[in-house]
């Protein structure tokens, strides 16, 4: 087996999801975003998975500008810069269309969500501030 057999072996390994008992879901992280399922799935579902990390890292601005002003309104004056530094890791449950940050760091009691109707985070809609 040569080296690039040992990797690729090695990176498809990598590419399952894993039942994670806090989240009661099967989870995988792609470009520091957890991919959240209720069942565990298979490559072609990771490979659209990866797709959807990068449109979310594209479409991240617009994300921002939709969140901000109820952002705004519940933390005060803040920026796009300022929301960027504190989301933290999303948490997307693809099959649900949603996106969770429970790692944001305006506060430590709230859970932020939005729900995506498209796969380029374009047409996104009900921002929540729970907890």
């Amino acid at each position: 087996m040569g080296l690039f057999d040992r990797f690729k072996k090695k990176n498809d390994a990598s590419r399952r999801m894993h039942y994670d008992e806090q989240l009661q879901s099967y989870i995988i992280e792609i470009k520091n975003i957890l991919f959240v399922s209720e069942d565990e799935q298979d490559s072609s579902y990771i490979a659209k998975l990866e797709i959807i990390a990068e449109n979310y890292h594209r479409g991240l601005e617009g994300i921002i500008a939709f969140m901000l002003p109820d952002l705004t309104e519940m933390y005060g004056d803040i920026d796009a810069e300022t929301v960027r530094e504190k989301l933290g890791r999303p948490v997307i449950d693809y099959d649900n269309g949603t996106v969770r940050y429970f790692e944001q760091s305006f506060d430590d009691t709230h859970i932020f969500e939005f729900e995506f109707l498209d796969d380029i985070f374009q047409d996104i809609q009900y921002f929540s501030i729970d907890g």
